[in-house]
């Protein structure tokens, strides 16, 4: 189970249960395989559009925003974050 965030707005937001990478460079399939081994994950997707990104879920229960801060520090990582969901409201007059 994962909390409910609240953005800067106060607005909710809701976690997938999965964690995007961004990787420096774009990582094998082997690669991948070893990164989701070392850190407890299951390679859930490669994405299409941008090869140095991947969406992982861990196999076993964690909190997504510590994850994503420890995935962060890894050797190789430009950036990873927690995926969420999302509801956004059209502003007045649109």
């Amino acid at each position: 189970m994962q909390p409910v965030l609240l953005d800067e707005r106060g607005e909710p937001y809701y976690l997938t249960g999965e964690v995007s990478v961004r990787f420096m460079a774009p990582p094998s399939e082997e690669d991948l395989r070893r990164f989701a081994r070392r850190h407890g994950l299951r390679l859930v997707r490669r994405n299409e559009f941008v090869r140095q990104q991947a969406v992982f879920q861990p196999l076993e229960e964690s909190r997504l925003p510590e994850l994503a801060h420890r995935l962060e520090r890894e050797a190789g990582v430009r950036a990873a974050w927690p995926n969420a969901m999302r509801r956004y409201q059209r502003a007045a007059g649109f």
